[in-house]
């Protein structure tokens, strides 16, 4: 097996430390004290579940932007507030710049990152040589630290604790789409594996 240390471990079943390392096919890493197997290399159902999940993400996303997120009520005065409501309030107000970080982090990266990965994932899937899936692959590992969704979610808790000192929150269903967006896509972030993709786009010969 060769190695290419990525960051220190520690065995679920005894604590014992492991090195995290790439592995080739057929590989297998196993805990040297009690024989647990650690990793597996690139099950071709995790491609299919990642797959999966990436969609929902898609899904939870869309719905997360067209549903409002809370309606804030101030002395009899409400306002429902989706999140593309809340950058055209900032741009109104002359906060661009923070704006523009609201509608990037919460929208403009999120969906881009999702469709390179969606995208990526139905071709290794469907092992079809679509064209573009190199750069597919370049943007996900590019905008993996930026997916800032599960920020952006405590972000929102944060502004409620606030907001609750002025007036009454209400929760509405566009809350509910982004925590659920929150938390798969903290998953779908373990199922990216540069070198695993690299060798199904080797292997489909693309150009």
């Amino acid at each position: 097996m060769h190695h290419d240390p990525l960051f220190l471990k520690s065995c679920s079943d005894c604590s014992a430390s492991y090195i995290d390392c790439r592995l080739s096919p057929g590989e297998e890493l196993l805990c040297i004290r009690c024989g647990k197997s650690l990793k597996k290399y690139g099950d071709p159902n995790s491609l299919q579940i990642a797959w999966a999940l990436v969609t929902a993400c898609l899904i939870f996303l869309l719905m997360a932007n067209v549903r409002p997120l809370m309606v804030f009520d101030v002395s009899g005065n409400t306002q429902s507030n989706l999140m593309i409501t809340g950058v055209e309030s900032l741009f109104s107000q002359g906060y661009w710049p923070l704006a523009l970080l609201v509608f990037f982090s919460a929208i403009g990266l999120p969906i881009l990152y999702f469709a390179a990965f969606w995208y990526l994932l139905a071709g290794c899937c469907l092992r079809l040589s679509w064209p573009g899936l190199k750069i597919a692959l370049i943007l996900v590992e590019t905008l993996l630290p930026w997916n800032l969704m599960p920020v952006f979610a405590v972000g929102t808790l944060a502004a409620v604790v606030k907001l609750e000192q002025l007036g009454n929150i209400h929760w509405k269903s566009g809350s509910l789409w982004v925590g659920l967006l929150a938390i798969v896509s903290l998953i779908v972030m373990r199922f990216f594996d540069r070198s695993f993709f690299e060798k199904i786009i080797t292997n489909l010969n693309i150009s």
